[in-house]
């Protein structure tokens, strides 16, 4: 047996060890993808509320979890160098089309994946002290790999519906996703998600990863209704508001078919407005975040993003504090897809 293999092998075991006891499960389905998830931990509260209800009756991908630092829950020593996952966090000898190794340095978590057998473990530290940010977006490059094995992609991205379609929002940290997102959510659109969604570039649709938010103080201080439902408002000087929306809190849209994108960006001179943009500004705001985001994201994730680049009207979107003329751009940009 190789050594990837063999190390492949000695996760699996410990991870079927530790969740043959008591642990939280949740199984949800994103578009066509059924996922299962098994968390062996004292308190795995909010990573669980974090995840989509959206049912499945078979799900077919496997994400278990555990942490702990004491003997029995340690992982077995990584068989690599200490940098041989940098620079993005795949350790590359360790992994190929079959299987994928992968270290994340902002939670200090392992990641082992049997890509063939639709399989993936984690080990955290501990899971109760990840950072609000953390537990708001669990899993994010396992969950990444199993809905590529099911012709789906992870983007960067927040999304919205409205009237029958939907707008995913794309653009660097701080370029206003989450305001845009969260302003037409509280106007009455669908919120399908921020930060992260799914996107299937076949089909033209989106689809919710996570039913969380992310806030900024310039964000709650425009939308200072969402003060409420902060779970970490003492942490904003250090790190964003965090989320973890209920039903009807926001009307929550599991699916909705794409329409547009949209790339919001701050107007110079505080008038909202919305033109027409190209497939390459699209690409080059969609593509470089997501694939920093997702340790360098799979081989087919350049051809997801350049066919939703090609195949929808993009428009840049000029946000001001005007945030109704904002949602009401916005909504004419759903309705004027394909």
């Amino acid at each position: 047996m190789t050594a990837p293999a063999a190390f492949l092998a000695a996760i699996g075991a410990q991870a079927d060890a530790l969740a043959a006891g008591p642990c939280f499960r949740h199984d949800f389905g994103i578009g066509s993808a059924g996922i299962r998830v098994t968390i062996a931990a004292r308190d795995a509260g909010q990573v669980i509320e974090a995840l989509p209800e959206t049912a499945t009756d078979a799900p077919d991908w496997q994400l278990t979890a555990w942490d702990g630092n004491e003997p029995g829950r340690l992982p077995p020593p990584r068989p690599w160098g200490d940098t041989a996952h940098e620079p993005l966090g795949i350790v590359t000898a360790f992994s190929d089309e079959t299987q994928r190794c992968a270290y994340d340095l902002h939670t200090q978590s392992l990641i082992v994946a049997d890509l063939a057998g639709r399989r993936a473990c984690t080990w955290y530290p501990q899971i109760a002290t990840l950072p609000a940010w953390a537990k708001a977006s669990p899993f994010r490059i396992p969950l990444s790999w199993a809905l590529a094995d099911r012709g789906l992609q992870m983007v960067h991205g927040a999304a919205v519906s409205w009237g029958g379609g939907a707008a995913l929002l794309c653009g660097d940290g701080g370029s206003g996703k989450s305001t845009t997102a969260l302003a037409a959510a509280l106007a009455g659109f669908g919120y399908v998600g921020d930060d992260y969604c799914a996107v299937d570039s076949a089909a033209l649709r989106v689809h919710m990863v996570y039913r969380t938010a992310k806030v900024l103080p310039s964000t709650l201080r425009l939308l200072p209704a969402l003060g409420r439902w902060i779970v970490n408002p003492d942490r904003m000087a250090e790190e964003k508001g965090v989320i973890f929306l209920k039903p009807g809190q926001l009307d929550l849209v599991a699916s909705a078919p794409l329409r547009c994108l949209i790339l919001p960006s701050v107007a110079d001179d505080g008038v909202a407005g919305l033109v027409r943009a190209t497939p390459a500004e699209a690409i080059h705001a969609l593509l470089p975040s997501t694939v920093g985001g997702l340790m360098g994201g799979t081989a087919g994730t350049p051809s997801h993003i350049l066919r939703l680049a090609r195949r929808l009207p993009v428009y840049r979107l000029r946000l001001a504090p005007d945030l109704a003329r904002v949602v009401a751009l916005l909504r004419d940009a759903i309705g004027e897809g394909p």
